[in-house]
């Protein structure tokens, strides 16, 4: 099963790509980082360019109402607080897992991507507040069923929800549900 949250990427963009270290710890040296953020930045402009982020993903970024637990700061506030400015942000390496994010959605395996689209499908397509009860013991449930770990995979879950159409307030009942996940030894 591929990933139904990859965006489209035109010829060029998937020449970049293939080059790219998303991984930062796996950039060697001050020249590999330098080549790879030249990388980053192309494929950046280009995404932007044609608006191929999508919306939600964007405010994951820059809206701090979608960073929960972000203490009334986005990412990109946090960024800018540390002194990063304009492509100094997208040029450091703390920004590579945003890239990827913005190309790949939640960073979840196929099998749960797959298990929560279930979830959603049988809201009969369209998920009201009422669902989000039965979909935050979902999202517990495979987390669960899949030993994710809590902290990491609430975040993702509060991502996927946005990727079903969640606004921010009834995702966050994904994300809360998920990480007061607790494993006995």
């Amino acid at each position: 099963m591929t990933n139904p949250f990859h965006i489209e990427l035109t010829p060029d963009e998937r020449a970049l790509l293939d080059q790219i270290e998303l991984d930062a710890l796996a950039l060697r040296d001050q020249a590999h980082w330098q080549s790879n953020s030249d990388l980053v930045v192309a494929l950046y402009r280009s995404l932007s360019e044609r608006e191929a982020i999508p919306e939600h993903r964007w405010k994951v970024f820059a809206d701090a109402s979608y960073n929960i637990g972000g203490r009334g700061s986005s990412v990109l506030d946090h960024f800018k607080r540390n002194g990063n400015q304009g492509e100094e942000i997208i040029r450091h390496p703390h920004f590579l897992k945003h890239l990827k994010f913005f190309l790949f959605g939640p960073d979840l395996p196929a099998s749960v991507l797959a298990a929560f689209k279930q979830e959603v499908d049988n809201c009969f397509g369209h998920v009201t507040s009422s669902d989000v009860p039965k979909l935050s013991a979902a999202a517990s449930r495979i987390a669960r069923a899949h030993r994710l770990e809590p902290r990491e995979a609430s975040e993702e879950f509060f991502k996927l929800g946005l990727e079903h159409g969640l606004g921010p307030s009834y995702a966050v009942f994904l994300r809360d549900k998920v990480r007061a996940i607790r494993y006995t030894r």
